[in-house]
This record gives structure tokens, sequence and C-alpha cells, in this order.
């Protein structure tokens, strides 16, 4: 099949899209890129199926049928947003609650890259994401990890100049792709927070499970995944992740014993798996 892909693929740093175009010529499909935020102008190419990802700024009156999004963000973040994608033939969304006009596709990751590299681990929990909402903010100073790392961290509004007896030197630079799987091997605990804690799931959820064990704030949409394993590694708070953290890291065989849960719980979300899922809406 010939797919014609609208991503940011190159204009978006650790854009989706990369994997997604992997789990297509992996099925032996032919691919042909668009990156709508650096080419205004859609390619002029014959194709079998368009498949778009976010997509905010296109108008999919311009693109023949059939034609698919993948739209990962929160809705309410883009106004006029549902009368855009209504215009899809099939529109998939990781966001819980999901609307009867989308499809909930979670996603994802990809075994050759987000995988156990054997590395040491660290006795200590990790944080890695951006500090991009209030409540993401209130919920990382909750817990204090002792590694974070990504953007707005380094903020004094956010921590003062000490938090308890450790100081904000514990904050490193974003990792991505690769970088990001070196630093979640090392981790004893991965954390994930979400941006809000109602929009259901991020693809974070997925690529850490795949690295280490992790722990989630509960957002809708992680006992679909987890089913009876989501009390174990889920969190309403702060003060109750904290006691989530000391526990496993006081217990190895525990902790192992999680992890191998987790793994099995995502293995039907790979980004190959879950393109199989989009494909049998055709």
């Amino acid at each position: 099949m010939r797919i014609l892909v609208a991503t940011p693929f190159m204009s978006g740093h650790y854009d989706a899209g990369l994997f997604w175009v992997k789990a297509m010529t992996n099925h032996g499909h032919s691919v042909y890129l668009w990156d709508y935020r650096l080419q205004p102008v859609m390619p002029k190419v014959v194709a079998d199926l368009t498949i778009v990802f976010k997509g905010e700024s296109i108008n999919p009156e311009r693109l023949s049928h059939p034609r698919f999004c993948y739209f990962p963000d929160w809705f309410s973040r883009f106004p006029g947003i549902e009368s855009q994608l209504i215009q899809y033939d099939k529109v998939f969304t990781p966001v819980c609650p999901t609307p009867s006009w989308a499809e909930w596709l979670p996603s994802g990751w990809d075994p050759d890259v987000h995988r156990d590299l054997q590395l040491h681990r660290i006795k200590d929990a990790f944080y890695i994401g951006t500090a991009n909402s209030p409540y993401k903010k209130d919920m990382v100073k909750g817990i204090y990890p002792y590694y974070i790392f990504g953007n707005g961290w380094d903020d004094e509004e956010i921590w003062g100049k000490t938090c308890g007896d450790r100081v904000t030197h514990i904050i490193n630079p974003p990792v991505y792709l690769h970088d990001f799987v070196q630093v979640a091997n090392q981790a004893g605990i991965l954390i994930d927070i979400h941006q809000e804690k109602t929009i259901g799931l991020n693809r974070k959820c997925f690529e850490m499970a795949a690295c280490g064990p992790t722990i989630y704030d509960a957002v809708p949409g992680i006992e679909d995944i987890f089913g009876d394993l989501a009390p174990e590694i889920t969190f309403g708070s702060a003060e109750a992740a904290k006691i989530k953290i000391r526990l496993l890291l006081e217990d190895d065989q525990k902790r192992a014993e999680i992890w191998a849960r987790e793994r099995e719980a995502i293995r039907n979300f790979t980004y190959e798996k879950c393109l199989d899922k989009m494909l049998r809406f055709l």
C-alpha cells in the first residue's frame, strides 16, 4: 500500500512519526513523507491512504479519501479542532474518555528501541519530562525525585532555592530517543506524570514500561492497559507516589515482578500492532 504520512518528521523534536513510518515500512508499505510544518504545500503523490499525525494546521478537505488522523493531544487545547477532525474518515486518539467520533488507540513503543539494556540501575526514582502544566509541576514538586530530566525544572518559582535536604542540582537537561532509553535504563523506578489528570495516556507510559519499572499517576485508561496490576503501580497524590517508590526500591523481587507484568501488559501496544488496528478500519 502507498501511504502519505503527514507528520512533523523533520521539524518536530523526537516526533513519533519516525516510529509510525518504521512500522509501515516493516509491513511492506511504501511511504511518502509530508512534514506539514515545513512544507505548506502538500506533495503531489498518488496514495492509497493518507494518515495525518496531529495535523492541527491541515484542512482535511484537501486530502483524498481514505484519510485517517491520529490526534495524540488534548482536544480542548485546540479550539475548534473537533469540527476539523470529524472530516476524517477515522480519528484515533489516546485521549480517554474518548469522543464518540473517535477510536481509542493508545500507543506506543518500539521493541527495537525501547528495551532493557542491562545497565546498572540506581536505587532511586527518575522523572523524565517537561514542566509544562501546573498539575505536573505540583506533582513532581511533591514527589521530588532525586533525578529529573527535562525543560523548565530549573525555575526557582517551582522549588525555591532548596527543597528539604536536596538542592536543585539534581535537575538535568531533557533526553530524547536513544538518550531517553539510556537514562530510563538506569532508573530504579521511573515516574510517569501526565500533563493533566483527566486526559488519558501519553506515549511515555509505554516507553518507560519497556525500559524499567514504572509508576503512573492514575489517569483514565491506565486500568484498561494494566488491568489488576493498576492499583499497585498508580498513585493519586505525591504522598502516595512516595510511598510506592520507597516500598518498591526496598524490595528488589517485587520490583522485578511488577516490571515483568508491565512489559506483558504493553505487549500489544507497539507501533506496529497499533498500525494493524488502524488499518483494519479501511
